[in-house]
């Protein structure tokens, strides 16, 4: 699709909108692109047990916002279809966003995404894409890794992902 002037300027807005309520908040972030075509945005976040990074991506041709955050661990080969099974049961509870699970190489990843096709999207929805896309990945990463490392069956994850939704619910 050509980028035509009206997205770039929108995507512009976006991207100012963004870096303002990451600035508002005092977060620390890394530009690692910003051009006609796409803005890119790295967050470094620590929740209570793995690390993570926030990829935040404005896509002028489609008008997206897309968060995504790619777990520091694979699932091994021979753990794969359980990865798959644990990715099925946490996507089914989630309400904004998904994770996906690369069947050949086992990488687990967060996803979350937003339009904002003739709109600028306001500093406090940027703020919910974040924290949502932080918590969402806090809660399930260190059941992901214990899942493919071995160390937490797979009936034990889904047992916990059920009691979280029972909790939420």
């Amino acid at each position: 699709m050509e980028l035509d002037q009206a997205r770039i300027a929108n995507t512009a807005a976006n991207t100012k909108a963004l870096l303002a309520m990451l600035d508002e908040k005092q977060l620390k972030y890394t530009v690692e692109e910003q051009t006609d075509a796409r803005a890119h945005i790295r967050i470094g976040f620590v929740g209570n047990d793995i690390p993570m990074t926030l990829h935040i991506i404005l896509r002028t041709d489609r008008q997206l916002a897309t968060v995504f955050s790619p777990m520091p661990f694979t699932f091994p080969l021979d753990r794969i279809s359980e990865g798959a099974e644990a990715v099925t049961a946490a996507n089914y509870g989630l309400i904004d966003g998904s994770f996906d699970l690369d069947m050949e190489t086992g990488e687990i990843r967060f996803r979350l995404t937003s339009s904002y096709l003739g709109s600028v999207l306001s500093e406090e929805l940027f703020s919910y894409l974040m924290f949502v896309s932080a918590e969402t990945i806090d809660r399930y990463n260190d059941r992901f890794f214990l899942l493919s490392s071995g160390q937490l069956p797979l009936a034990d994850f889904v047992r916990m992902d059920a009691e979280d939704r029972g909790a939420v619910q």
